[in-house]
């Protein structure tokens, strides 16, 4: 694959999407790239009503409109969500979780002072130490993404970003001066946020109803729904009941029925017409062609009658008197692309831009069967349960299922073992020798997705390979996979942390200087003879750019018939080099197989724990950061 068949962010004002800093490449270094500039104010109003204002809406209405569907790994629509039945055993790990410091659920909600109308710096109040929750001053986010800066100066470098609704910590009395005539706040994790795009005032619609805080005690930060029907709107607002019989025209299945009997109706009349009209034609063929045709007096037609009797009638008197008309062509009304569907249902030729084709001031877009929303809130309204979504929009939860997602997971890297073995197949077993080991029998079940150490001893018995674990039975070769480091990055420092990718035995190995501390399995990109279906992830050593708890990947079908793919806000997402990322994929269980577009897929639980182990570290309440020459991100060395 080459480097510009990779996939890119399309919104270059999107933190979510852009490029950024700090890669380097097997076969040559590239130079540090500054973060874009997320933009300075927020755009894009979006209707709203009291009755949206009452459901909590008003800064989702506010906002809607620069909601970012951002392209992701490129490739092939993802699979449907997981079906994942039986958990196996929970295990333990080394690598740290969200600290309540780290988490947004955490900061406590405290009432802060309003914005003061000016001050000069004041001595701001230290940072709490790591295990005691944060109770002072908060700053909240009253536009989609609230940009910080590492100066009180708007530029394109960034240090990250606050979601819509997010708190941080804060020194709560702004600062004049630069560029932003509100005044800077200073956050106590370091970097400044303009008074345009934050408040201390907690109480502010927009900050009081924004997105709820993601979850990271849970396995995914949001829950998500998967999309069942091609067309399903997105509204950017609570529809009324006209605006939904308007744009859900097979809710009105009681009308339809009733227009459907009626055309059946005028079928069966128009059919009959057309033998009285055959009929005549033939009668008057037979008469004498000396005599004129009787005329027949034509019948009364009262003003009763429906429009299709009325119809009929005129075609029986126009025969009667020897006129036989041609049969009326109708034109049927171009069909919607989401109606428009082959012999199994598919639509034809569908692309991410027609999506927006029925966008309009109470439609957003329609979602393609297979999209995924995340979801903020949940409320009934009008007779039916609906969804509000991370983006600010409105969804149909009639038409969409809650998912339930996989819930595999690596290990610490065992004591003593020289590497990480996994199970893949459905079912596997233990393996015991005799003392010659001569003889081989089983010992007991293996569980898919099974995870032990192992200790470097291999043994083949009858051409089959088996390798000792630590807990001194055999894993049968064929079963499964393990872990085998590559040479580390050249460049790293004593003990520092770097992650080791290996897309042959498609594993993970998170590592501290020489010491391995944890193990998971991964999908790669999937690969493929066939260029456009070929997916395949990029090998090199590259650093960290940018870590979001949640950002949207989606993208068109690389084959004709292909359908586009969205996914809101996939978890833990790591971007190492354009839009290739180390991510948690919850539409599929099928981990240590290529699956992905070109991305490292991982677990949710794996994601999350690679994703607060690494660097760059993610502040208090923050929801996106990027990597700076002080925060550099960890090293990533991908290799077959």
């Amino acid at each position: 694959m080459n480097r510009s068949q990779a996939p890119r962010p399309r919104g270059q004002n999107d933190p979510a999407r852009s490029h950024g800093s700090g890669n380097v490449r097997t076969g040559g270094a590239r130079k540090p790239q500054p973060a874009p500039d997320a933009g300075r104010s927020a755009g894009g109003a979006a209707r709203s009503s009291l009755v949206s204002s009452a459901l909590g809406f008003i800064a989702a209405a506010a906002f809607a409109g620069t909601a970012a569907w951002a392209s992701g790994c490129q490739g092939e629509a993802p699979p449907g969500p997981s079906t994942e039945g039986k958990s196996p055993p929970e295990r333990t790990s080394s690598l740290p979780r969200p600290s309540p410091t780290s988490s947004a659920r955490a900061i406590a909600s405290a009432d802060a002072p309003k914005e003061a109308p000016s001050a000069a710096p004041s001595a701001a109040p230290e940072p709490p130490a790591p295990d005691k929750p944060y109770t002072g001053p908060l700053l909240g986010s009253i536009v989609p993404q609230a940009a910080v800066y590492p100066t009180m100066e708007f530029s394109k470098q960034r240090l990250g970003y606050i979601r819509l609704g997010s708190k941080v910590p804060v020194d709560p009395k702004p600062i004049k001066g630069g560029s932003c005539a509100k005044g800077w706040y200073r956050l106590l994790d370091g970097g400044y946020v303009c008074g345009r795009s934050a408040t201390t005032d907690l109480s502010n619609p927009q900050v009081r109803l924004g997105i709820t805080a993601p979850n990271l005690d849970d396995v995914l930060p949001y829950k998500y729904a998967f999309n069942t029907t091609h067309g399903t709107p997105l509204y950017r607002s609570v529809p009324s009941k006209d605006e939904m019989a308007r744009y859900e025209p097979y809710l009105e299945s009681s009308k339809r029925k009733k227009r459907e009997e009626e055309r059946q109706r005028a079928e069966e009349l128009y059919e009959e017409t057309e033998k009285e009209v055959a009929a005549a034609a033939a009668a008057a063929a037979a008469r004498p062609s000396a005599s004129p045709p009787e005329a027949t007096p034509v019948a009364a037609v009262t003003t009763e009658a429906s429009a299709a009797e009325d119809k009929a009638a005129a075609v029986a008197a126009a025969a009667s008197l020897g006129i036989v008309a041609p049969a009326p062509v109708e034109e049927e009304p171009e069909k919607p692309w989401w109606e428009n569907v082959d012999d199994k249902g598919k639509p034809r030729n569908v692309t991410l831009a027609d999506l927006d084709k029925d966008a309009d001031a109470t439609v957003a877009k329609r979602m393609v069967k297979g999209f995924f929303v995340a979801v903020d809130k949940t409320f009934g309204w009008n007779g039916r349960t609906w969804y509000k979504t991370t983006a600010g929009l409105v969804a149909p939860s009639d038409r969409m299922y809650i998912i339930k997602p996989p819930s595999s997971q690596g290990i610490d890297f065992p004591e003593g073992a020289k590497s990480v073995g996994f199970i893949l197949a459905k079912t596997a077993s233990k393996y015991q020798f005799d003392a010659e080991m001569k003889s081989v029998s089983v010992a007991g079940s293996l569980e898919r997705f099974a995870a032990f150490g192992l200790t470097g001893d291999v043994h083949k018995h009858k051409s089959v390979v088996y390798r000792k674990t630590t807990e001194g039975w055999w894993m049968k070769g064929a079963d499964g996979t393990y872990t085998e480091l590559g040479t580390p990055p050249q460049d790293l420092a004593p003990g520092e942390k770097w992650i080791d990718v290996n897309l042959s035995r498609k594993t993970l190995v998170a590592v501290e200087g020489d010491r391995p501390v944890f193990a998971a399995l991964v999908s790669p990109g999937r690969r493929s003879k066939e260029k456009k279906k070929d997916h395949p992830t990029l090998t090199g050593v590259f650093r960290i750019r940018e870590k979001h708890i949640a950002t949207t990947m989606d993208g068109d079908g690389t084959v004709a018939g292909d359908l586009p793919y969205s996914i809101e806000d996939v978890p833990f997402v790591a971007y190492y080099d354009g839009s290739y990322a180390l991510h948690g994929a919850f539409w599929h269980s099928n981990f240590g197989r290529e699956m992905s577009h070109g991305c490292v897929n991982l677990s949710p639980l794996d994601a999350k724990k690679v994703f607060f182990w690494s660097e760059p570290r993610l502040p208090r309440g923050w929801h996106g950061v990027w990597s700076t020459p002080e925060n550099r991100g960890t090293l990533i060395s991908i290799h077959e």
